[in-house]
This record gives C-alpha cells, sequence and structure tokens, in this order.
C-alpha cells in the first residue's frame, strides 16, 4: 500500500490516537478475525501484548472502544470484542498474519530450506562512491561525515564541533608529535573518529557496552572493502531468498527470547523482528572474520532502529504508524555507506591508533594508566534522560545483556543524569558538593518546587548526586591529564519547573575548587516550547592551574 493511502485511512480512522498497547491489540483482533474467522481471547490478547493481569487488558479494550475501533462486551463474554465498520474498512492495513504465528524455527532450518529455491546472486554494493574523492580531511569529516554516519545518538555533539576545537588545541598530528586524546564519554566515538583521522592516539571509555563498541568498530578501518563487500552481499542475497519463508514462519533467535515481549513488540513489528533475527543469526553463523562480523552488527542494530516504531525525541517514544524505511532497505544503506566509506579510507594513511574501555568515568584512573595531553568530551546533561533505554534494543541484540538485572548494573556505572540512576545502594557522591552554595540553593528550590506532589521528589536528589560525580569527574581526570594539557567539556544548561540548573558554571566552580583554571564559551542556546528560558550549551575549557 502507498504511503499516501496508509496516510489517507490514518487520518480518517485516528489510527494515530492509539497507544502501542492499543494498536498491538486491535491488530491482534482484527488478524485473528480476518484470516481464521475466529474472535481472539483474553489468553490469546494477554500473551501477544505481555500482559500479566485481567486489569490491564480491561483497560485497553475499554480505550479501544471509546475510540470506535471495536464493541467490547467484557472479558467473561464469548466473544469478548468485536471489530467495528470503521474497523472493518481498513481490515487489510491492519493484519498482520505473523501475529498468529507460534512456530519459530532455528536459523539452520531456515537456511536449509532457503538454499532449495535460492535466488540469483545479486551484487547490491557495487556503487562507487557517490562524490569525488576528495583530499581533505575536513571536508571528510565535517561534510560527508565519514565515518561519523555509521551510527550516531541524538545528544552527540556535530562532527564539525570537534574539528573547530582540535583545529583550536591540537592541529594535525606529526610523525614526531601525535597527541593522545582522551574522551571518557565517548558515545558513538565523534572524537576518537576524528583524532583518529587527524592521526592522534585515542582513549575512550564509556559505561554502555554499546557506545564502547561503536566507538570501537567507527575506529578500526584496517578492513579491506572487497572483503566487507563480499560479505554484505552473502547477507543481503541470503536475506531476499528467505524473505518469502519469513512471512509465514518466526526465526529464533536468543536475544529475542531473553527480551521481555512487550517491550520487544513495542520496537519491532512481528515482520522487522523476523528479518533482524535472521540477519543476526546469519552474520554470527557465517562471517568467520571478526573485524568484518562486527562491522555488519553494527550496520544491524542501526538497521533495526531505523525500521523500528521508535522515536527519540529526545525521550524514547513508539509509534507503530510511523514512516520508516524497510528493513532490508535500510540494512542495504548502511552496509553501502561503510563499503563507500572504507573505499577512501583505503586510499588515505597516517591514522592513529585507538583503544576503547567499557567503564565508569568516575573510576578512570582505574582503566587509564598514561597521562594524556587532551580531554574533549560532553557527560550525560541533567535532563533524566536513561540512556540505557536509547539502546535497549541493542544491548540484547549485541548479547551484552541477558535480563534487566544486567541492564542495571550498566546503570549503577553511569553519571546520574537521571532520576531512574538512583539507587539505594548508590555510591553517594552528593557529599562532595554540600559545601556549593550554588548546588545546595538549586536543591532547596527544586526541593519546594515538588513539595506536596506524588512525583517528582526524587529530582532534588538527582542532582545534587550528578553534580557530585561531576565532582568526582574532574577529580579523576586531573590525575590523567598532563602538566599542560587541556581538557574540553561540552555541557548544557537544564530547567525544571522553571529553576535554572547553570551546568556550565556550577562546573566551572567546582574545578576552580580542585586546582584548575577555567574558561567558559558558550557553544550555542537552546529554546524550549515548555517555557522561555534560554538554555545555554558551553564549552568549558580546564587547564591545571600553575
Amino acid at each position: 500500500m502507498q504511503w499516501h493511502e496508509e496516510r489517507r485511512m490514518r487520518k480518517n480512522v485516528r489510527l494515530n490516537e492509539l497507544t502501542y498497547r492499543q494498536y498491538l491489540a486491535l491488530a491482534y483482533i482484527v488478524s485473528k478475525w480476518n484470516i481464521e474467522r475466529k474472535h481472539a481471547t483474553a489468553s490469546e490478547l494477554k500473551r501477544i501484548i505481555g500482559f500479566s493481569t485481567d486489569r490491564m487488558l480491561k483497560i485497553t479494550l475499554e480505550a479501544l472502544e471509546r475510540k470506535g475501533f471495536i464493541r467490547f462486551h467484557g472479558l467473561n463474554h464469548n466473544p469478548i470484542a468485536e471489530i467495528t465498520d470503521n474497523t472493518a474498512r481498513i481490515m487489510p492495513f491492519l493484519t498482520d498474519k505473523l501475529l498468529l504465528v507460534e512456530e519459530y524455527l532455528p536459523y539452520k532450518e531456515i537456511k536449509e530450506r532457503i538454499a532449495l529455491r535460492e535466488k540469483g546472486k545479486r551484487d547490491y554494493l557495487s556503487v562507487k562512491p557517490q562524490v569525488p574523492f576528495v583530499d581533505s580531511l575536513a571536508f571528510l569529516n565535517n561534510k560527508r561525515r565519514i565515518v561519523h554516519r555509521w551510527s550516531d545518538f541524538l545528544e552527540d555533539f556535530p562532527p564539525s564541533l570537534v574539528w573547530s576545537v582540535f583545529e583550536r588545541f591540537l592541529k594535525c598530528a606529526t610523525a614526531a608529535r601525535a597527541a593522545v586524546v582522551l574522551d571518557p564519554f565517548c558515545g558513538s566515538g565523534t572524537t576518537l573518529v576524528t583524532a583518529k583521522l587527524l592521526g592522534h592516539e585515542g582513549i575512550g571509555l564509556d559505561a554502555n557496552p554499546v557506545a564502547a563498541f561503536i566507538s570501537e568498530v567507527k575506529t578500526s578501518w584496517d578492513i579491506p572493502p572487497k572483503d566487507f563487500r563480499a560479505e554484505a552481499n552473502a547477507i543481503l542475497n541470503a536475506l531476499s531468498s528467505a524473505s518469502e519463508l519469513l512471512d509465514a514462519v518466526r526465526v529464533s533467535t536468543e536475544a529475542f527470547s531473553l527480551m521481555d515481549k512487550m517491550e520487544l513488540n513495542q520496537w519491532l513489528k512481528p515482520s522487522v523482528q523476523n528479518e533482524v533475527a535472521f540477519v543476526s543469526e546469519a552474520v554470527k553463523e557465517e562471517v568467520e572474520d571478526e573485524r568484518i562480523r562486527r562491522l555488519l552488527l553494527l550496520a544491524l542494530v542501526e538497521s533495526a532502529r531505523a525500521a523500528s516504531n521508535v522515536s527519540f525525541c529526545p525521550g524514547t517514544s513508539f509509534y507503530p504508524f510511523r514512516k520508516r524505511p524497510s528493513f532490508a532497505e535500510a540494512f542495504k544503506r548502511k552496509c553501502s555507506q561503510i563499503y563507500e566509506d572504507l573505499l577512501i579510507l583505503s586510499r588515505l594513511n597516517g591514522f592513529g591508533n585507538t583503544k576503547i574501555f567499557t567503564g565508569d568515568a568516575r573510576k578512570l584512573t582505574e582503566y587509564i594508566e598514561e597521562e594524556v595531553d587532551f580531554i574533549l568530551t560532553s557527560p550525560p546533561y541533567p535532563n533524566d534522560l536513561e540512556y540505557t533505554r536509547q539502546t535497549r534494543l541493542d544491548l540484547y541484540l549485541l548479547g551484552f545483556v541477558k535480563s534487566m538485572k544486567d541492564v542495571a548494573a550498566i546503570k549503577k556505572r553511569m553519571v546520574c543524569g537521571s532520576t531512574k540512576l538512583i539507587y539505594k545502594d548508590a555510591r553517594g557522591n552528593a557529599k562532595f558538593v554540600e559545601k556549593y552554595e550554588s548546588v545546595q540553593h538549586i536543591f532547596e528550590r527544586l526541593k519546594e518546587a515538588f513539595s506536596g506532589k506524588n512525583w517528582g521528589w526524587d529530582y532534588p536528589r538527582m542532582v545534587k548526586e550528578y553534580f557530585g560525580d561531576i565532582f568526582v569527574v574532574l577529580r579523576e581526570t586531573k590525575k590523567v591529564l598532563k602538566e599542560h594539557g587541556i581538557a574540553v567539556f561540552v555541557v548544557g544548561d537544564q530547567t525544571y519547573k522553571q529553576i535554572l540548573i547553570p551546568v556550565g558554571a556550577i562546573m566551572s566552580e567546582i574545578a576552580e575548587d580542585l586546582g584548575y583554571e577555567t574558561k567558559r564559551e558558550t557553544f550555542r542556546v537552546r529554546r524550549s516550547t515548555l517555557h522561555n528560558i534560554p538554555l545555554k550549551e558551553e564549552i568549558v575549557i580546564l587547564k591545571i592551574a600553575r
């Protein structure tokens, strides 16, 4: 169905008003009736959606009735619900036969079946780079975003900012003098990729193993382009050959069996789950070269996110009807980008080396033994974003977690920029900032603003814990920074209840107390639709005071 037709249907029946759970319940009810001419039962709906109680199912079905999609007769009635005439008109659009499929097949059996009817081989990555080769690192880094485009996070600073900071403080490396650059919150590796391009040595650290994986893969360039092309084409051809079978059966993969069913269905529709599971298993089973396997896994998680129901704005929301590419198209596009960039990188030389660690920046000296010349990083802002939520699918797909207990262990390594990162057994670094009047003043104002409310009570504590963690990070970075070294932190102000939290100013105050010379420069100013308070993003420049 064409996108404009889908859009017209959604407008007529207001499908965008549905929550994801409501959509899933409706899609199952419609699919069960349209394919089997049977009514969905309460037990089936609870299993598909992931509900453990009748109460939540009842609330969901009552909401669907209020919105005019079904007639709900009650959980003890048979049938419990019937579709309305409006829903009947869009039945083909809502029908998903994979919702009714309970047979899960392992990859090896899928492989055996498609081998009997394999299609002709196609070269998906035969296209040469779309832009002429330009011998300008600045152009490649800032305009083409070479390597950076393989993966990025919503909150990353732009490669052009990193380039301008390097030009100002480091310049290009020479054979006699390559700087050691550290990013203790390396994220998707923006600092490290730029440092490598310029010939500097890079060290990265991140509490989130997904971020450490992405940074490591994006700074591993010793891969022959033709070998990557061959492996990527093999996977893409296998996916094409399996496409018909993947419409009829489900593919089993450990990652999806471990992930909470409701959360998995929020992220990916069944058809996308199938394709992602198939490619995941194919890459792990068929690709022997670990470097290429990791590159393809990076392409996999990026493409799964692109084809998902998720939207980062910057929190995590799920929209089952948002416009998105197919997984196959997203995977092909990502592999093509990687192949094109590998071709260009193969013509260059003089790159620096990079080391990546998964760990806690508050314990920096446990990972970094050498002194560094330069630090460029952006710690989490106190914006109440829980970053493992944005990488939850990736954490399971890449095998970094098997349960929410594993996720909690990762969260405990993170700087406390969210109320969801406060734990009873937390390190309690808030004690380090008790003496700062600026922090205490914000704490008291927030405490007053949220008093008498049944939410927000933990925001004041979060702010204290956040600046306590920043205190520890700055103390640790001072231990590894050379005498004449420079540390640059990109930070952003935040507000709660119209109360400004001037992160750059408070960080500078803490840094000066720890023995740094400080300077602040405004990078840009953010605006919000919720208030008229300008939120500065600043570059905080630190040197060890003489």
